[in-house]
Parts: structure tokens; C-alpha cells; sequence
């Protein structure tokens, strides 16, 4: 291996004592980690294979480290941009030129290049779309969002409730696909309304509170309704009232049509005594009675299935002026406390049956006050002390009649 000097001998010999001057070689290794690590100043080793931060050739140990004897490696990074002597190129040249393909040729002006994008090189398309975008365009502007077919915040009075809407607040497919066709819950309704009419089918209203009444509730002088089936010669409107299990009942029903009626019937205000009647006095006010008045009754048939009861009367104290009057009774017991003077106010038609007890005989004039009395026998009876004297009257024609079947005891 030739020793890179420079000799200015002038003869051979010159040159050979040079040459022999030479210092010796060591053997050599395969990297520089291989170095001897106690060599001699001036020792020269071959490295064979080049390591990081090491190139592979001739090494001499200087004294007090192993120095390179070839020329350093220049790398792209080791350039010195402000050098003027060895300056190969700059920074800059070297971005350009790791922008260049290898299939091009001739000179390159790479200015108008751009990188590629850590995201991932642009595709036909994307320009065209990225040219749409107005200059400066803002997502706030009203006049954008509102051609977008969008709304601005401040637009949405609601904003709260729409940005927390859920899933679950949205109709399923049997309530309707949209809001305003779903089914909702009336149960949070403070004043629901029907749109149409009610078909409850074959099902009830009711309540499920413990005890609770079901309150209609009309508006006004309106009132609730039992309708009937819409025809002339139809079902009327009725009200069934069932019994505890539902499985009859009874009902209140509404004329036909062909009656053309149109009343109102007001319950009585108190519920009457035993056995009362219910009347009315002609508009439709309903009252309890236990002597019911009837105007000038016509009876064509009458048909007994069982007895007749008479109205009975126990008047005692009877004294002085007293009244022949059907209205007190058919049937009277008169208890007398003095001297009695009657008079007549007998209907004709009418009759009373007088059971008169005179224990402390006391009278009674048949002929007071020009009262007449037409006794069957001819003349009137005369009172037991005793016993009660039956004494009948009657009229007929405007005259009085009288009679007496006998005494009671």
C-alpha cells in the first residue's frame, strides 16, 4: 500500500531511505471498535467495514486517539449553507429535489408544486368542491345557514330542548312517524280536546280512583245527552241503571219521535212519606202526596182485584160548628166534647161514613142553618150514650141523604 508523501530526493537512494522511514502496519480489523487499545504513536491500522459515526480505511493512532487518513464523508445534512468554497447546495435546493420523480428529464420548475398532504394525496373532485366555497366564507352568516335549508341558534326559541332531545322522545312506528301523527299520552294534558268522536268500542270509561264518581260536566244551561239511534221510527235515548253484576238492569227512556216531546220533569225535594204518590202540578215539577186530587175522574171500567180501602179519620173533640166534608176522610170518628151544629159540604156523588161517640150525650142538629137531610125512615136517628151510632150520608142531585144501619159497641 503506497504512503500518501511527497519526497524531493534526487536519486533513488534518497527514496529508499524515505521509504524506509515508513512507519509499520498493524494488522487489520473489521471496525473501528476493533482498534488495538494500546498502540504506538505513529501505529497505522486498515479498518475493513465502515460503523455509525465511522468509515472503513486507514487509521494512525496520533498519541492519544485513532485519527481517519482519508477525506471525511460529506452528507446531504453536513453542507454549510454560508459556505463559499465548498458549497454543493442549499437547504432549500434539496426540499426541491425530493420532489422530483424520477421519470422526469430536463430542467424542473418545481415552484408551483405542492407537498402532499399527511391526510392523504387530493382526488378528482376535491378542487371543484373546494372552488364552491365562497371567499372567506363564515358558517355563522344568516343569509349561508338560512340558504342551506338550516336554522341559526338564535332563530330556535326551544334551543335547550332541542340540542336534549332524545332518542327516545321520538313517535315509534305504531304511534306515527312523525310527531304530529303520534299518539301521545293525555296523561300530562291539563285540557285535552277530541278532534272527532269518541269510539270507545266495546270498552268502558271508569276510574281507577278509590271510591271516585265519573263527573259530566255540561257548559252552561247544556245538559247531558242520551241520544237515540237517528231515525223516525228507531231506538230512543235511555239511561240503563244495572244491577251490582251488571247483568240486568233498568232503564229510563226518552218518548218516541212520532210523540214530538219536549219537557223537563223536576224530581221532588224530599223523598215523601209512606205509601205517597207522585204529582205534578202541570209543568213538570214532581212532588209527593198522600191525598191526591183528582179533577172530575170518569171511571168506564173498574176492575177490583182486591178491596177497597177507605180514608179513616179519629177526630175527637168534636163541638160547635163542624163541616159534612168528604176532604177529612170517607170514613170519620167523631169523639164529641159538645153540642155540634153540621153543615154541608158534600159533592155530589160523594158520601161519608160517621161513627159518633156521645158518652156524655151531647146532640146534634140536623137542621142547622137551614140544613135539610132526607133520612131514610123519615126521621133522624138519635145518639147512644152507650154505644158508637153508624150514621151515613150522602148526596145525590144536590140533595142530602141519610141513614143509620145501627151501633158498634
Amino acid at each position: 500500500m503506497a504512503y500518501n508523501s511527497i519526497h524531493t530526493g534526487s536519486t533513488v537512494d534518497t527514496a529508499v531511505t524515505k521509504t524506509t522511514n515508513m512507519p509499520a502496519f498493524g494488522a487489520e480489523v473489521a471496525n473501528y471498535a476493533s482498534l488495538p487499545g494500546s498502540p504506538s504513536t505513529g501505529d497505522v491500522v486498515l479498518v475493513t467495514g465502515a460503523t455509525t459515526g465511522h468509515d472503513a480505511g486507514l487509521y494512525r493512532y496520533s498519541g492519544s486517539a485513532w485519527v481517519y487518513m482519508g477525506n471525511p464523508r460529506q452528507d446531504a445534512d453536513d453542507i454549510d449553507d454560508s459556505s463559499t468554497t465548498h458549497k454543493f447546495v442549499t437547504a432549500a435546493d434539496i426540499t426541491k429535489l425530493s420532489n422530483t420523480s424520477g421519470t422526469n428529464t430536463g430542467d424542473q420548475n418545481l415552484s408551483t408544486y405542492q407537498l402532499k398532504p399527511s391526510e392523504g394525496a387530493f382526488v378528482n373532485g376535491d378542487k371543484t368542491h373546494l372552488d364552491t366555497i365562497e371567499t372567506n366564507a363564515d358558517v355563522t352568516d344568516t343569509a349561508n345557514v338560512t340558504a342551506a335549508g338550516a336554522l341559526m341558534d338564535s332563530e330556535v326559541t326551544n334551543l335547550a330542548q332541542v340540542k336534549a332531545f332524545a332518542s327516545s322522545d321520538y313517535a315509534t312506528a305504531a304511534q306515527g312517524t312523525k310527531a304530529d301523527s303520534a299518539l301521545q299520552s293525555v296523561a300530562g294534558d291539563t285540557s285535552p280536546q277530541l278532534g272527532a268522536n269518541l269510539d270507545v268500542q266495546a270498552r268502558e270509561i271508569n276510574t281507577s280512583t278509590s271510591n271516585g264518581n265519573i263527573k259530566l260536566n255540561p257548559n252552561g244551561t247544556g245538559c247531558v245527552e242520551a241520544m237515540g239511534d237517528g231515525t223516525t221510527s228507531g231506538t230512543t235515548g235511555a239511561i240503563q241503571l244495572n244491577c251490582s253484576n251488571n247483568n240486568h238492569g233498568v232503564k229510563i227512556q226518552s218518548p218516541a219521535h212520532s210523540a214530538g216531546a219536549t219537557y223537563t220533569l223536576t224530581l221532588p225535594t224530599a223523598t215523601g212519606a209512606n205509601n205517597s204518590l207522585i204529582t205534578t202540578n202541570g209543568s213538570g215539577v214532581l212532588s209527593f202526596t198522600n191525598s191526591p186530587t183528582l179533577t172530575t175522574p170518569v171511571v168506564t171500567t173498574l176492575d177490583m182485584a182486591g178491596a177497597i180501602q177507605e180514608y179513616a179519620v179519629n177526630v175527637t173533640g168534636v163541638t160547635g160548628t163542624t163541616a159534612l166534608s168528604a176532604a177529612a176522610g170517607t170514613i170519620q170518628r167523631w169523639v164529641l166534647s159538645g153540642n155540634v151544629n153540621p153543615t154541608d159540604s158534600l159533592s155530589d156523588g160523594e158520601s161519608i161514613t160517621l161513627i159518633i161517640d156521645d158518652g156524655s150525650a151531647k146532640t146534634i142538629d140536623w137542621t142547622y142553618s137551614g140544613l135539610s137531610v132526607t133520612w131514610v125512615g123519615g126521621s133522624a136517628p138519635t145518639l147512644d150514650t152507650t154505644n158508637q151510632t153508624i150514621i151515613v150520608i150522602w148526596q145525590v142531585n144536590n140533595t142530602l141523604y141519610g141513614m143509620t144501619p145501627g151501633v158498634a159497641s
